[in-house]
């Protein structure tokens, strides 16, 4: 009988889960360039990719989780892309998980001059 509480038990775990389901939302978003780093050669040899640091440069929008620490890859900016530039950005954000304090994952790009 203990066997069979516990499975329900679990079952209904899952089944809260899978309702809280996942949440997206996508956007173009203006941003301001704020610092660029090239790409970077490691020592073992890898490279480390190039990023674009970047300041939102309108208010937050509707519907998405707030903006903050914004980046992408310096591949999905521009090229001549150079700091002060603002830049409009496709913005997808992800929350999987309704049950924790974990922010949305956040994917900027591809940029384009604005």
């Amino acid at each position: 009988m203990k066997a069979f509480k516990a499975c329900v038990a679990v079952v209904a775990v899952g089944t809260l889960v899978v309702a809280c389901g996942s949440s997206e939302w996508s956007g173009d978003v203006r941003f301001k360039v704020t610092d660029i780093k090239p790409d970077e050669t490691l020592v073992s040899g890898a490279t480390w990719p190039g990023r674009v640091s970047l300041d939102l440069d309108q208010e937050q929008p509707d519907g998405a989780s707030p903006i903050s620490a914004a980046w992408t890859r310096l591949d999905k900016v521009p090229d001549g892309t150079a700091v002060g530039d603002v830049l409009v950005c496709t913005v997808n954000q992800r929350d999987d998980s309704k049950l924790d304090d974990a922010e949305a994952v956040q994917d900027i790009g591809p940029c384009r001059k604005a």
